[in-house]
């Protein structure tokens, strides 16, 4: 007999994808889950609220609104030297920047009092702030959380999310709204280690004289 030898098997290879590209999915995973921790994937949720009222400290500016950020971290600077860094602050803002002139678009910077101390209290009305009662009253909020690292990138979001979800809002449900108010809670940080400061957008569902400080209502 002849030996015939068995049919040659072909060998089955595992084929491996290259490192790179699990390197480039976890990278993209990771990348998504940041963005989503900055709010870019993120829709603010739209209620009406009772807002109590609140003593603040505050100055009155007019101008365009790029000048709000410099009048923040300029508050910002002189309570930082004095006493706790993370005191709540409020802008009230009293013109539709869309529909006034720039030079004539009012708003105001301020803090609240009761996180103050006494020496942060006397510099900050040496340095030219005042004090004034926020009237209390029922509000449309939004709720944000502001990056202060991201700085203007974070703004830009912040107004391009709550303020449109606000007016549809408010339009929908035929509401006639006054002035807006974004009040900045406290620094926190999320489970990603990211640094961030919760915001409530609100428009006042009373008249454009609620929360207006008496350089407005010396100014109509």
């Amino acid at each position: 007999k002849v030996f015939r030898a068995p049919p040659a098997q072909p060998i089955k290879t595992q084929t491996m994808s290259p490192p790179w590209i699990a390197l480039g999915v976890s990278a993209l995973v990771l990348f998504v889950g940041f963005l989503a921790q900055l709010g870019v994937f993120t829709w603010p949720t739209v209620s009406v609220e009772d807002v109590k009222p609140k003593q603040i400290i505050y100055k009155y500016y007019t101008g365009g609104m790029k000048k709000v950020g410099p009048a923040f971290k300029a508050l910002s600077a002189l309570i930082g030297k004095i006493c706790d860094h993370n005191a709540r602050m409020v802008g009230v803002y009293y013109d539709d920047p869309e529909k006034t002139p720039e030079d004539k678009t009012r708003w105001a910077v301020g803090v609240m009092e009761e996180d103050l101390d006494a020496s942060a209290k006397e510099c900050l009305l040496k340095a030219g702030y005042k004090t004034f009662l926020l009237q209390g009253c029922k509000t449309v909020e939004a709720k944000w959380k502001f990056i202060p690292q991201l700085g203007f990138l974070s703004i830009l979001l912040m107004v391009h999310r709550c303020y449109p979800a606000l007016e549809k809002y408010i339009k929908t449900n035929k509401l006639h709204s006054g002035n807006a108010m974004e009040f900045y809670h406290g620094y926190k940080k999320n489970s990603f280690g990211i640094g961030f400061i919760p915001v409530d957008v609100r428009f006042a569902l009373k008249d454009r004289n609620t929360w207006a400080v008496p350089e407005v209502l010396a100014s109509k």
